[in-house]
């Protein structure tokens, strides 16, 4: 039984050797001139759970290798080194090339093992510069000479550990490198040329859709070129470090989903889907920040929720929106539709889910050329709606601006005739306007005439009864005392109204005008004064002139005189016997003189005081010893002040009496 157990062990441990070096891939005598070999499912991999395990140890753990049986290696985001084996056997006279189809793997090590010794090692990939190589080109190759070789890889990468392993002679190689080339070329052309185009256009029409496209366009193309090795081999050969921060550059579809926002024009149709969109833009930000932090690998999962999720999200908005009969959108979601389909079709090839076949396996970068050329239609078509529309709203507004027109016309010859009708009758009003103001103007100047003739005749008379009443004998005066004050009274009242009525008269039929010069206040208060002596003792009233040497002023004298005398007259009329009239005058600041007349009457209600300002208001009242007025005075007082450019104002309370206050400016040479 032991000796039983023993070979069993023995038929086991040789079957395992087999297992792990049988699987030799065998290259024959005679390679066809383009020799191209797939041996992905021919791998053994063991993962390295220590990180530290050596290619002598590698060779000695052998047994330990699982064999991989799909045409696609793929590992995902695994954070362990992982080994792989193959053993091939070159029956051709020439090398043969043994290409890992990935080219974003941080650290490969390659081992040839020759009867048990490493004759041929060196160490490669994405995290060392370009030119270090030992065989150039995107892509992870190792020379393998004529004879059986075991092949040793160590591949330790942050993101993802995924490739497809292929045999090349150098024919071939060269042949399908000249192929993506050409290929790669095309596409990055076709890139150049839809953004030099978009800027044209932009130049042109200032629409700024076309500054998003063309960020959406280099953000696609970066992200399609970086997984074939191009941007690494051109834009950054010598800063190996920018592939350790792989989620930034695809992160750079957020300038995708700003495009979205911008072309959708969601916020207008569904604010629903503007919010959704809005905050597929601010979770992929935190996408630049975290691997500054130290948190690649969380950056790494964000990235790839965001761009699958996002890009989801992104269609299905498209497809709201044009269900909503947004036209441009039909355009954005074939193109969406083409994008994530060769998006998700490149993963599962990848992954292994469907056949490993290079339509899938470049499906990505099929779906980003066809993206940006229906994106580039959605925007041409946008365009073409929205110069549609200007049109038609062009036309409609020639349309009216027509209409409008036409009324015009028509309104203007309608307002033609009426203004000529209205003319016409304008005319003959005023034919008969002027005929009328010259009758008018006739019977002014003979009204005047005989206003001036009649008055002066009146006032001569009234003046010549007057002086006689005054030179009276002094008997007649104390044996018909009452009679005589009467008809004195009377004969003043008389003249005084007269007097007024004759002034007013020129004022209002002749347009009287001052003649502003300068004015010595005092003398007009000295001539006034003897003019209204005999009504002062009469009522025997105190007249105290408290003048300040103002100056002169600017006034016209006449006026002065009539304004002062009215004032006087109107203070000794309301002013009881043993009353007092004061007269004062000083300067007020700006140039500014004023006169101000204050006596001991009766005073003025504010009911009063509203009424004496009113022209329009018949408001004359009798004086203490009964004396009788017209009113003329009061509004030949503020027609005669104001039109010398014063000021008048009154103060007055019931029972303490009056103040009239003239302002008027200083004389100025």
């Amino acid at each position: 039984m032991p000796r039983l157990h023993s070979i069993t062990l023995f038929i086991f441990m040789l079957f395992q050797s087999f297992s792990a070096y049988g699987r030799v891939i065998s290259v024959s005598t005679q390679l066809h001139q383009l020799y191209k070999k797939p041996v992905s499912e021919h791998l053994s991999y063991l993962i390295d759970s220590t990180h530290s395990m050596t290619v002598i140890q590698a060779k000695e753990h052998l047994l330990d290798f699982t064999h991989w049986h799909k045409p696609q290696v793929h590992f995902g985001n695994i954070q362990y080194p992982v080994w792989f084996s193959a053993q091939i056997l070159n029956n051709s006279a020439e090398h043969i090339i043994l290409r890992l189809n990935y080219p974003i793997l941080d650290t490969v090590e390659f081992f040839l093992v020759d009867r048990g010794e490493v004759v041929k090692s060196f160490v490669t990939g994405s995290a060392f510069p370009f030119r270090e190589r030992e065989i150039f080109g995107n892509y992870f190759k190792i020379s393998i000479p004529p004879g059986q070789y075991l092949v040793l890889i160590r591949i330790r990468s942050f993101y993802n550990v995924q490739f497809s392993a292929t045999l090349y002679n150098w024919n071939a190689l060269n042949y399908v490198n000249n192929r993506e080339g050409i290929f790669q070329g095309i596409y990055i052309g076709f890139v150049v040329l839809v953004v030099i185009y978009s800027l044209f256009l932009f130049r042109k029409i200032r629409d700024e859709i076309f500054i998003y496209y063309i960020f959406h366009t280099l953000a696609t193309a970066i992200n399609t070129l970086h997984l074939y090795g191009y941007t690494f081999r051109f834009l950054w050969p010598n800063a190996p470090v920018i592939n350790s921060y792989e989620p930034m550059i695809f992160g750079l579809g957020i300038f995708t989903t700003l495009f979205s926002i911008k072309f959708l024009k969601a916020e207008d149709f569904s604010p629903f889907w503007s919010k959704v969109l809005w905050g597929v833009f601010w979770v992929n930000v935190p996408v630049f920040i975290l691997p500054f932090l130290g948190l690649k690998d969380m950056a790494n999962t964000l990235v790839q929720l965001v761009g699958a999720i996002g890009c989801l999200l992104m269609l299905l908005a498209g497809i709201f929106l044009l269900s909503k009969g947004y036209r441009p959108a039909r355009y954005y979601v074939v193109a969406f539709t083409f994008l994530l389909l060769g998006v998700i079709l490149s993963i599962l090839a990848r992954m292994n889910v469907i056949p490993n076949h290079p339509l899938f396996i470049h499906a990505s970068q099929y779906g980003s050329l066809l993206d940006i050329t229906f994106l580039a239609l959605a925007i041409t078509d946008r365009l073409y709606i929205g110069l549609k529309e200007r049109n038609q709203l062009r036309a409609q507004l020639i349309k009216e601006t027509i209409e409008k027109e036409n009324l015009i016309k028509h309104q203007y010859l309608l307002l033609r005739e009426e203004v000529e009708k209205q003319t016409k009758q304008l005319k003959n009003v005023n034919a008969e306007l002027e005929k009328i103001t010259d009758e008018l103007r006739q019977k002014n100047q003979f009204l005047t005439k005989f206003l001036s003739v009649i008055g002066h005749d009146l006032k001569n008379s009234i003046s010549n009864l007057v002086g006689l009443i005054e030179v009276y004998s002094e008997d007649v005066r104390k044996t018909h005392s009452k009679f005589y004050n009467m008809l004195y009274k009377s004969a003043q009242n008389t003249y005084q109204i007269l007097e007024n009525l004759l002034l007013f008269s020129r004022i209002n039929i002749s347009d009287l005008r001052p003649k502003i010069q300068h004015v010595n206040p005092l003398e007009v208060f000295k001539k006034v004064e003897e003019q209204i002596k005999s009504k002062i003792q009469n009522k025997d009233i105190e007249l105290i002139l408290d003048c300040d040497p103002v100056g002169k002023i600017a006034a016209d004298e006449f006026y002065l005189e009539v304004i002062v005398r009215n004032i006087l007259d109107n203070a000794v009329k309301f002013t009881p016997k043993n009353g007092k009239i004061t007269i004062k005058t000083y300067a007020k600041e700006n140039d500014l003189s004023v006169i101000e007349i204050k006596d001991s009457g009766k005073g003025m209600s504010k009911e009063e005081l509203v009424k004496f300002f009113n022209p329009k208001v018949s408001f004359t009242t009798r004086g203490t010893d009964g004396e009788s007025g017209t009113g003329i005075g009061r509004i030949l007082i503020k027609e005669l002040t104001e039109a010398m450019n014063g000021s008048l104002k009154i103060e007055s309370t019931p029972g303490a009496g009056t103040s009239f206050i003239l302002i008027f400016d200083s004389y100025r040479k």
